[in-house]
């Protein structure tokens, strides 16, 4: 594997050059280590995927399969934290924008960081200085490589590193240092501009070297990427290799329970490619009979297991992994050579221990009250939806919703309440568009206190999921269905009006779309205003207040799938027609609740 750059720190003030230089090496593997929050990890994974796809390692070794796992991740991410992106930046350069620096050195460390440059070298030989010789053969230039790990020996060796400038031709190494064979020196030579003008694109010659280095295999030199003759090979992976890594090795030297934030981190890092490195981390720390290492990958790999099984609970299309197609691949792989044995294996054994846990899906206890609500919500979703129903009756029955949603709240006690297990439904929307009646969804989801998002099917089609308690879920679902009734209706008798008959025939697809804008508008602010109203009412009638306790709920289960949410750009205001719009308004200011608290706590539990 390509060895990466020490983390040692000397004591600060050292005045010898290869202390300095040391010292800045170690802030510099910090200072990449935080880059990563700037780097698409999906990317980093997918470019290794790919290089790995071609390798030839059916024939080798698992010691030397995992080498090519943590080489390929590491060449990856060298290349991403330093690839510019439409504006020019590199992640390095956004963290320099947000770090402050802590002092001199680690200022310092950052600009040279800043400066570090791919560069194709060749060893000449040590440095009477102190250090050792290099020649870019791209420019001519000599410079003075400080590090105090270098191997002896190495005179004529090809390399190539990302090397930073740390005064006058002094320079550290900020990243993988790769020796090269004839090989893959041709690759680099490609791109080199004649007349030692230096490389016509240096970091997509380090993505082309590093690509073939990962097929084809590179010179193995003790000391540099082979352990030193008689010792053994490191751990494949350093906590700078991303943060599935960084997060194992840090609860590996803490020990005992890891931190609640931590653990909701990697919740977050529940993907394929996360899934991946958790589970290479542990087969290679097994190997390396690294107990501590291991229990901390496994750990990993257990939170990011229970979070794919809580979110294929719920059906959900974004950021879902079938763990069944993965156990597939993942055998092909073995079955291949390309991965050992012991991945299969410790995969399995974690779903198993999982499932056994019941850590990925809970279920919902018997509640007999709760089944009564659902199935009254369901008589009415036959008789106002599926069947077809009057404005009128739409209203009423929506209306009932509320006082069974209220009635059933305030039968349970808190403790009830938070025993309760959350769930989910996704609403398909059959739209690959966003259009008026979206503007609704929020306030549906508020009124029937349920959190409520968006997401894209694999078809492009929007889909949205209402998450929360189990009748405040059927609740909402049914809403959305009236408020989709309500907008075909109301939008039927738009057409046949007067003032949609006055419009123009060019304007009559504007009108239509404006009238639906104001409808949504008027629905959305009764929905709100409705559902401030029957919290006051709740409060004064009963003294309780159930809200808080449903957020606290929802927030914690919803803390489990490890989900990130991004808010939705509102864009440009829409152009709308004033009399389509106002009409709208008004239709939707006639979508009305009655929720009745007082009448529904004295009505007993009939229906």
């Amino acid at each position: 594997m390509a060895r990466a750059a020490a983390d040692r720190r000397p004591p600060a003030g050292a005045s010898r050059p290869e202390d300095r230089a040391e010292l800045l090496r170690g802030f510099m593997a910090d200072l990449r280590l935080a880059a990563l929050t700037f780097v698409a990890q999906a990317k980093v994974e997918e470019t290794a995927r790919h290089w790995l796809a071609d390798a030839r390692l059916a024939e080798e070794g698992e010691d030397v399969v995992a080498f090519a796992l943590g080489e390929a991740l590491a060449l990856a991410l060298d290349v991403a934290l330093f690839a510019p992106s439409a504006s020019g930046t590199t992640a390095i350069d956004r963290l320099a924008r947000q770090h402050r620096p802590a002092d001199a050195d680690e200022r310092a460390a950052l600009a040279a960081l800043r400066r570090a440059a791919f560069r194709v070298l060749r060893v000449e030989g040590p440095d009477p200085r102190g250090g050792h010789r290099l020649l870019d053969l791209a420019t001519g230039e000599r410079l003075r490589l400080l590090d105090s790990g270098f191997p002896a020996g190495c005179e004529g060796l090809a390399l190539a590193a990302r090397l930073a400038p740390v005064g006058g031709d002094a320079a550290v190494v900020a990243g993988p240092l790769t020796p090269l064979d004839d090989a893959a020196l041709e690759v680099a030579r490609a791109r080199m501009r004649p007349d030692g003008k230096g490389l016509t694109n240096p970091n997509r010659c380090a993505e082309a070297v590093y690509r073939h280095v990962v097929r084809f295999g590179g010179p193995r030199i003790a000391g540099l990427n082979r352990p030193p003759e008689g010792e053994p090979w490191d751990f494949p992976f350093a906590p700078e290799d991303g943060p599935v890594h960084g997060l194992a090795f840090a609860w590996a030297e803490a020990g005992g329970e890891p931190p609640a934030e931590e653990v909701q981190a990697v919740r977050e890092l529940a993907t394929e490619p996360d899934v991946h490195e958790a589970l290479a981390g542990l087969v290679a720390a097994r190997q390396a009979e690294n107990a501590a290492l291991a229990a901390a990958y496994e750990r990993v790999l257990t939170v990011q297991v229970e979070t794919i099984e809580r979110r294929a609970a719920l059906g959900l299309a974004v950021g879902a992994v079938s763990l069944d197609a993965f156990a597939d691949r993942l055998r092909r792989a073995v079955r291949d050579g390309r991965v050992p044995p012991e991945a299969e294996a410790a995969l399995q054994a974690v779903r198993a221990r999982v499932r056994a846990s019941g850590l990925g899906r809970r279920a919902r206890p018997a509640d007999a009250e709760l089944d009564k609500v659902l199935a009254r919500i369901q008589a009415l979703r036959a008789k106002t939806v599926d069947r077809g129903c009057t404005e009128e009756e739409a209203i009423a029955a929506a209306g009932k919703v509320a006082e069974l949603l209220d009635r059933y709240g305030l039968s349970l006690g808190e403790v009830e309440l938070k025993e309760q297990a959350c769930e989910g439904f996704g609403v398909d929307t059959g739209r690959r568009r966003f259009g008026p009646i979206d503007d609704c969804v929020p306030a549906v989801g508020a009124f029937c206190d349920c959190r409520v998002w968006s997401e894209k099917a694999a078809d492009g089609q929007i889909r949205y999921v209402f998450f929360g308690l189990p009748a405040d879920v059927a609740g909402a679902r049914y809403l959305y269905e009236l408020v989709e009734r309500a907008f075909a209706t109301e939008t039927d008798l738009f057409k046949r009006s007067e003032l949609y008959a006055g419009h123009r025939s060019h304007e009559r697809r504007s009108a239509t779309r404006s009238f639906q804008t104001g409808l949504a508008h008027g629905i959305a602010r009764k929905l709100d205003e409705l559902h401030r109203r029957r919290e006051e009412t709740v409060r004064t009638e009963t003294g309780r207040d159930l809200v808080p306790v449903k957020e606290g709920v929802v927030e914690d289960e919803l803390a489990k799938l490890g989900l990130r949410f991004h808010a939705r750009g509102g864009g440009r205001g829409r152009y709308v027609l004033p009399e389509a719009y106002e009409a709208g308004q008004e239709a939707g200011e006639r979508f009305e609740y009655r929720p009745g608290i007082g009448e529904a706590r004295g009505a007993g539990t009939g229906g």
